[in-house]
């Protein structure tokens, strides 16, 4: 293909060529269209369409990237007010939009989104903007501020092409991040590389202890959905859901029925490793504290977990997520272990806060850790089922739907 001019690419701007494409992003869990990437076209006048990576350098290299950024946003606002939000697709619908450290350096595109938010009525959850982290990471301190003022308005933050910087960790922990996109070559590469695998896994489970949405981009097969969904991963996007399509196509995708199965498998044992998380933190607490003296005011001081059994991640998982397997009476089996196990806690941080010693409280904490035993048992079953039903035929499915 021949080289693109600044000239072209001003004319194309001029006449209103560059269009939006949205690639469908499907929820694992649910199986239900939950948002989509807003992805830039080029439609040429002599009826071609060319895909981002033909031209985006070259727009970079003419130096007209936040000019196409400020094209694009009133299309995108427009399609998310009139046509997405309002057209009912799902109650929690969110676009995302690309966008790079020039377009945040000043206030001109952070006034755009605040001004639709308020004048066209944008509601700030249905907008997502996505970063790379290299873009993150070499951000003037401006750019940083302009995007806290975005997400303390409401809008989502994604960092883009996850797992393939030097300082992801690091770049999280210092920019607010709602979700992690993990990159396609992490994606395409965890079936064969068992260290690869290990990163997707390792990655979920950060995203999960961070609170973030956690979407894989580039799923292209079947094997790559299934292991995605055994290792808790939230939202997937790819050739296997969807290309990328039109305004109108993607509304009538919408319309139709998923091509994968929504079962959330993975989060069973997320929700296995959040107790044992809990246990491990009462645990440590309660022995710590139970060998200080016992008029030490450390001893009344914080640092167990939460005592509120609807509170905890276990049991939010069930009243959330785990809903999902209601239908079984080993989900209902789970409450009354749940309970008990709160009420244990409840009752040794009572018993140090008296000042206690260890041998006080040992029939307790012995106590404690055989109801965690038979609660990991069930949420165990729970999760062997869920396997069963992941790879079964779909006509020998058993589980609830």
């Amino acid at each position: 293909m021949s080289i693109v001019s600044r000239e072209e690419i001003a004319g194309a701007l001029r006449r209103r060529e560059f269009v939006l494409y949205y690639q469908p992003k499907v929820s694992l869990t649910s199986n239900r269209i939950v948002g989509a990437e807003a992805l830039v076209r080029w439609q040429r006048p002599d009826g071609s369409l060319l895909p981002a990576s033909a031209f985006i350098g070259a727009i970079e290299r003419a130096g007209l990237l936040k000019s196409l950024t400020r094209r694009l946003l009133p299309q995108l606002v427009h399609d998310l007010v009139h046509e997405l939000v309002d057209g009912g697709l799902a109650e929690q619908f969110q676009v995302s939009f690309n966008v790079c450290s020039c377009d945040l350096e000043n206030s001109t595109l952070t006034s755009m989104i605040l001004d639709a938010i308020v004048r066209r009525k944008l509601p700030p959850a249905a907008l997502e903007l996505e970063i790379t982290e290299t873009q993150a990471l070499q951000a003037a301190p401006c750019v940083l501020y302009n995007v806290q003022a975005l997400t303390e308005a409401g809008i989502g933050l994604a960092m883009d092409d996850y797992g393939i910087g030097y300082s992801s960790i690091d770049t999280l922990s210092q920019w607010p991040f709602t979700t992690i996109k993990l990159d396609q070559s992490i994606v395409v590469r965890m079936l064969d590389s068992p260290k690869n695998a290990t990163i997707v896994r390792s990655s979920i489970r950060l995203g999960h202890e961070l609170g973030l949405e956690v979407v894989a981009e580039g799923v292209e097969t079947v094997a790559q959905h299934d292991f995605l969904v055994e290792a808790g991963c939230g939202v997937a996007q790819g050739y296997l859901i969807s290309r990328a399509l039109p305004l109108e196509g993607f509304k009538a995708f919408c319309a139709a029925a998923g091509k994968c199965r929504g079962l959330p498998v993975g989060l069973v044992h997320m929700a296995i490793v959040d107790h044992v998380q809990w246990r491990r933190q009462l645990a440590s607490f309660a022995i710590r504290r139970a060998a200080l003296p016992p008029d030490a005011p450390l001893r009344r001081s914080g640092g167990h977990p939460t005592l509120c059994v609807t509170k905890c991640a276990l049991g939010r998982w069930y009243l959330g997520e785990g809903r999902y397997f209601a239908g079984t009476p080993t989900y209902h089996a789970l409450d009354a272990p749940h309970r008990r196990l709160h009420e244990i806690g409840a009752r040794i941080v009572e018993r140090v806060r008296a000042g206690a010693n260890q041998a006080d409280i040992a029939p307790l904490m012995r106590e404690l850790k055989q109801v965690s035993l038979v609660l990991i048992g069930l949420l165990e079953d729970i999760e062997d089922a869920g396997f069963e039903s992941l790879f079964t035929p779909v006509a020998a499915v058993s589980l609830p739907h």
